[in-house]
């Protein structure tokens, strides 16, 4: 990963897709994926805190990626991310912040473990 970097977590690798970067966007109930209106989520890497966020389902072909704090390869969310081929990082464990807007960068080139880092400028404290 590039010196521009803060690592703020590591989690499981759901399957190696190289580097992932997007934006973050939390999303914490179904109301959150309800409420959105025709945006354009190609760019965006969802951040959510239960691993059986089926909530995804209906915008998770559109994502980047995923970032789960919990779950397991067995997960529900884990079976979704495989069939709709979006990556997916499980069990994710963050120390550092991730806010809305941040720019995100996902190291998935390891078999097992994901690390997650976001854009220097882009800390959020």
């Amino acid at each position: 990963m590039s010196g521009d970097l803060n690592e703020v977590g590591t989690g499981v690798n759901l399957f190696t897709a190289g580097e992932v970067r997007g934006t973050a966007r939390w999303f914490n109930d179904t109301s959150d994926v309800l409420s959105i209106d025709d945006d354009d989520l190609e760019d965006t890497i969802a951040f959510v805190n239960k691993g059986g966020m089926t909530f995804l389902s209906p915008i998770l072909p559109d994502l980047r990626a995923i970032v789960c704090t919990a779950g397991s390869r067995e997960s529900h969310l884990a079976i979704l991310s495989r069939e709709s081929d979006v990556p997916c990082v499980l069990a994710a464990e963050l120390g550092g912040t991730v806010s809305d807007g941040d720019t995100v960068v996902l190291d998935l080139s390891g078999a097992e473990t994901a690390r997650v880092s976001v854009a220097a400028g882009a800390v959020t404290a």
